[in-house]
């Protein structure tokens, strides 16, 4: 079925020119080539060429999020970066494409997502940014930027008309839904699954040219976008309906050569979907909600898809985190509202099929893009959230361009028979409007993901139900030393969501900060109940066994830490703390030497040193000592214990230079001193 049916008069083009008309000779003929890009004679068109308008867009997507260049690290960005040792080191690259993407934190980093292209941008990223944020962001913008261009890319070729990808690629740079994804490092995955979905399909719709090179890299760019979130399986069946009825000249071509075009697409789905099971053992290896029963799981999908719908149009107000709450009766009125949501597309759809097929498939592209996301049973804790319309948008926005664009050409038409020109300047206005109250919105939004207190406060503002948010509100008091206020988040947020385990250790933490053992002992006892894979809570709970002077008990809770979080550095440097106090330096130097492997820290470095020189091993500690040095030269500690190095390893001239840069940043160093005075003393 051909796309002619609903394509536009190319004598009316508006701010850029359509597509070629098939017969050049005939002003009114339907678009259907790329090819010729003659202008419109009409006043209000003029002509543009595609390197221009790709550079335009490009500036504006820059423009959109310049402001979010120079923010930190934000949410979850500490510990999928700054914490994860997959993306430290090339050492882990085979961990990356075999493992979930949480499975770095060890037993309890069991889960249903299985992005290996995140983790592997990561580890692209750090080593040429190492940990500045700065060059993930900037990642970020640029593919930001590169999926706007697709968004025009594959919208024209969809329509074969160039103004409705223009249209549709700048209502996808301004739309405020999409700050998210990208102001927050982390949400990375959507930008690659969307770049390579419409990659794919851009090149799939190229496929009628039976070029090998366009079949290797449709192929190539859907096993990319596989590698990068889980919703890229849907492309399949998008690909069958484009073949059977959008492809322009469908009705003419022969259904064998229509099944070559997107059974390879099929075979690549079908091997991703065995290659999870291998791996995992089934799909989808973790009930993310095992109290959701089945009927609420349904009554929740459509409660989730009326406000998906919701937010495509209107997306206020934005928050990092959206609370959610189980939907238990069909006549709840966000089920209804679902409900009508489903009925009112199914039936735009199936009309749309015959009438306009480029418009039904954006419907398509929406509603079957969303589709994995309103299993509630199988999301995270923010069940409903605004990264997931990154991907269905694109579908949105190609639809709204192709309204307005009819609005547009009948206004035309209308004009040339009775002259009012004011309908066209009212859509005009009206998309002017849209424009800067978007573009205000989306640098707004931006400002709020710049550091985590920003972002938290604010989210609790539109979400104060938010648990996770106020836990992680209660980490930064924490970390400031705050700690009444660091409490008081944190026992709200057990209140508001009582199975919490990082808030159970995390008071866990500041009870034995302060003191109250007894209250500590309570929190890591529940933490460890409620996940007890969890590494972290146990090794918290061996350093209070450790305080309260419980060593043997101790021992054993941080072996049990190790073994659940066997990447955790804290975790081996802890223990090896433990073990020196037991007098094993031995096993204490095995411990601290792989904290130091995992995260090669000032502090990990040190209690390895002085491990190795309680066990005389001096020229084993040499070279960390200069290691250490090399990251801190004006540590005083570092050229005090390479001092002492050097002295017992008879390297008296280069002890004595450590020495003196010891006094030099700290002229008051009694060891430092006495040690001068040992060197300088003549000889017998």
């Amino acid at each position: 079925m051909n796309t002619a049916a609903h394509s536009t008069d190319a004598m009316t083009a508006g701010s850029v020119t359509s597509d070629a008309a098939t017969n050049p000779s005939s002003s009114h003929a339907p678009i259907t080539d790329s090819r010729d890009t003659k202008p419109s004679a009409h006043p209000w068109s003029f002509a543009v060429s595609d390197q221009a308008l790709i550079g335009l867009l490009i500036l504006l997507a820059a423009l959109c999020y310049g402001n979010s260049l120079f923010h930190s690290f934000v949410y979850d960005d500490e510990q999928q970066i700054l914490q994860n040792p997959y993306v430290k080191t090339w050492h882990y690259l085979p961990q990356i494409f075999t493992s979930t993407v949480w499975s770095f934190v060890g037993a309890a980093g069991t889960t249903n997502y299985y992005r290996p292209l995140m983790t592997f941008t990561f580890l692209l990223l750090w080593q040429v940014f190492g940990n500045l944020p700065f060059g993930f962001h900037l990642f970020n913008i640029v593919l930001n930027a590169a999926v706007v261009v697709m968004v025009f890319s594959a919208g024209r070729r969809l329509f074969q008309d160039r103004r409705i990808g223009v249209v549709a690629a700048v209502l996808f740079a301004v739309h405020p839904i999409h700050t998210e994804v990208v102001d927050w490092i982390a949400a990375v995955p959507e930008l690659e699954v969307t770049f390579f979905v419409l990659l794919t399909f851009w090149l799939f719709t190229q496929l009628d040219r039976a070029s090998w090179k366009i079949y290797a890299g449709t192929i190539a760019a859907f096993a990319l976008a596989l590698l990068s979130k889980e919703p890229a399986l849907m492309f399949a069946p998008l690909a069958v309906v484009y073949e059977h009825f959008v492809r322009p000249g469908n009705s003419a071509s022969a259904a064998s050569a229509k099944i070559k075009r997107y059974a390879p697409l099929c075979a690549v789905a079908a091997a991703y979907l065995l290659w999870r099971v291998a791996l995992f053992g089934k799909l989808a290896p973790v009930l993310q909600h095992p109290k959701i029963t089945w009927p609420q799981a349904i009554y929740s999908g459509f409660a989730l898809l009326a406000g998906y719908a919701k937010y495509l149009v209107w997306p206020a107000p934005l928050s990092a985190f959206h609370v959610f709450h189980a939907s238990t009766s069909l006549a709840d009125l966000p089920v209804l509202l679902g409900v009508a949501v489903v009925l009112a597309a199914a039936s735009l759809f199936f009309y749309s099929l015959k009438a306009a097929p480029t418009a039904a498939f954006c419907i398509l592209w929406m509603g079957i893009t969303i589709a994995p996301m309103l299993n509630a049973r199988w999301m995270a804790a923010n069940v409903f959230t605004e990264r997931y319309l990154y991907l269905p948008s694109v579908g949105f926005c190609w639809l709204v361009a192709w309204c307005a664009l009819q609005l547009w050409d009948r206004s035309a038409r209308r004009s040339a028979v009775v002259h009012a020109p004011w309908q066209r300047n009212l859509l005009l206005a009206a998309a002017a409007a849209i424009f800067v109250a978007s573009l205000v919105a989306v640098l707004r939004r931006n400002e709020i993901w710049r550091d985590d207190l920003t972002l938290y406060t604010r989210t609790l503002q539109t979400n104060p139900d938010a648990a996770v948010i106020r836990s992680n509100l209660g980490s930064l008091y924490f970390e400031s030393e705050n700690f009444d206020r660091a409490i008081q988040e944190w026992q709200l947020a057990l209140a508001q969501k009582p199975d919490n385990t990082v808030t159970m250790n995390a008071l866990g933490i500041v009870y034995t900060r302060l003191g109250r053992y007894d209250d500590a002992d309570a929190m890591f006892h529940q933490a460890m109940a409620a996940k007890p894979l969890w590494g972290d809570s146990h090794f918290n709970y061996a350093l209070l066994l450790q305080k309260t002077g419980h060593l043997p008990q101790a021992l054993q809770e941080f072996q049990a830490g190790v073994t659940l979080s066997p990447l955790s550095a804290a975790a081996h440097r802890y223990y090896g703390e433990a073990l020196v106090e037991d007098h094993q330096s031995a096993a204490a130097i095995a411990q601290f030497q792989q904290a130091v492997d995992l995260d090669p820290s000032l502090e990990s470095m040190k209690d390895l040193v002085e491990a190795l020189i309680a066990q005389n091993q001096y020229a084993q500690a040499e070279p960390l000592l200069r290691r250490m040095i090399a990251q801190s030269p004006y540590d005083s500690s570092g050229h005090l214990l390479l001092g002492n190095v050097l002295e017992n390893a008879g390297k008296r001239e280069e002890a004595l230079r450590e020495y003196q840069q010891v006094l030099a940043t700290d002229p008051a160093n009694a060891e430092a001193q006495a040690a001068m005075q040992r060197l300088n003393r003549p000889k017998d």
